[in-house]
């Protein structure tokens, strides 16, 4: 059953954000990686090597974008297509951003960028707010989706080249990071670098173990970006 309340309310939210603020658009960007698997907070999505495109639109301390996650190989799923909206603080000698907050509208079109009933673009129930923090080398994302109720809660820090990531989800509603419970569902080891071609161009490739330890699964990941 379609939702038409729901989706004029977002259409008028994108809108607003990408259309009414154009004039105060300072810079854009866009890009994408190829992923050898789709492996998002401890869970594996779709099959085979992923293409991920972004796009950004930067105004001020806000920035939107869209981005998605498309299998090379028509497997049926892992078809995903995001809106987002993020606000910065940024540290006013470095530029450097130590706090943001963003809200994240998930949809998971199918191969022919369709969706199912009640499933479009704006009608998703996957609608995330979540909040980034930085300390120095350590990060803290938390991240809770408003519909099904599940909080995702993640620290990282690096050392060296190589950073280390723990994931804790709590699902109080729906079955989604560890099947209605709570616990480590993403241990991470990541690490990244870039392939010098000429003194003008380098390849940033990057590469990460993940283990959920809920499912027992385990996943080496590598991925280059454009």
């Amino acid at each position: 059953m379609e939702h038409p309340h729901r989706f004029f309310f977002w259409s008028k939210v994108f809108i607003i954000i990408f259309f009414i603020n154009i004039k105060t658009i300072k810079s854009q960007d866009f890009g994408s990686d190829i992923m050898s698997s789709y492996v998002w907070r401890g869970t594996q999505f779709g099959g085979g090597a992923h293409i991920q495109p972004w796009m950004e639109l930067n105004f001020g301390s806000f920035t939107g974008g869209f981005w998605g996650s498309f299998p090379t190989t028509n497997n049926g799923g892992g078809n995903e297509l995001d809106l987002y909206l993020s606000y910065s603080f940024k540290n006013y000698e470095t530029k450097e951003k130590f706090l943001e907050f963003t809200l994240t509208n998930y949809s998971f079109p199918l191969e022919n960028g369709t969706y199912k009933p009640g499933e479009g673009l704006f009608e998703t129930n996957y609608f995330e707010v979540s909040g980034l923090v930085k300390l120095g080398p350590v990060n803290l994302m938390l991240g809770y989706f408003t519909k099904i109720k599940s909080l995702y809660i993640e620290t990282s820090f690096s050392t060296g080249p190589i950073e280390f990531g723990f994931g804790y989800g709590y699902d109080s509603k729906t079955p989604f990071y560890v099947n209605g419970e709570s616990g480590l569902c993403s241990l991470s080891v990541n690490g990244s670098k870039e392939i010098k071609f000429t003194d003008d161009f380098s390849l940033p490739v990057l590469s990460s173990f993940v283990y959920n330890p809920q499912s027992e699964a385990a996943f080496l990941v590598f991925g280059m970006s454009f």
